[in-house]
């Protein structure tokens, strides 16, 4: 069986749960392929379905884009340090997204994003992050002045919630950056003293 380094699960066996069965069809379907961060939460069934259904909720009924959902996603990835996951929303952004390569390389590398709007949106998305919600009024308007709306800044908490889910796994797990992003990942935090 293959594992990460901390020996976690990382393939897919032929006796999975249905439950699980299912996510990973589904990504095969949608991607090509099933990520490894899958297979590790699959492990969790709960977990597991969990992030995925998170996910597909927030395609389905989200009141920010696809491209916006990405920019909180990522921007958390980076405030998190997660190699595997700041690579892999780099390359959906490009692929699946239509996010601005610059855009994208403005969230990789702190910097300012070019569009107003995706600025103010990853402003605010580290604001609540690192205050746990208790943001002041003025970051709200902030947030409200450029055009989103009170129940966006509940969807940016979901979006948080659904990072966090794969950041911390990815770290505490140390899943492995899979082959098609792994590019992506060359150069990004260097966090192997981390876990010394």
């Amino acid at each position: 069986m293959k594992e990460t380094i901390r020996g976690f699960k990382m393939d897919e066996a032929s006796n999975e749960p249905e439950e699980v069965k299912e996510v990973f069809d589904w990504y095969k379907e949608n991607f090509g392929f099933v990520p490894n961060l899958t297979k590790v939460l699959s492990a969790a069934p709960a977990a597991l379905r969990s992030y995925w259904l998170s996910q597909i909720q927030l395609t389905q009924y989200g009141l920010l884009t696809p491209e916006e959902h990405n920019i909180v996603q990522m921007s958390i990835a980076v405030e998190n340090q997660c190699r595997y996951c700041v690579s892999a929303h780099q390359m959906a952004g490009g692929a699946f997204f239509g996010s601005d390569e610059k855009d994208l390389e403005a969230i990789r590398n702190k910097g300012t994003i070019p569009s107003e709007k995706f600025d103010a949106l990853r402003s605010f998305t580290l604001d609540v992050y690192q205050n746990k919600g208790r943001v002041s009024d003025k970051v709200l308007e902030g947030f409200l002045s450029v055009g989103y709306n009170k129940a966006q800044a509940i969807e940016v908490i979901t979006n948080i919630g659904v990072k966090v889910m794969s950041n911390l796994t990815n770290q505490l797990a140390m899943s492995e950056v899979d082959e098609p992003f792994a590019p992506l990942a060359e150069g990004l935090f260097e966090t192997e003293s981390v876990y010394r």
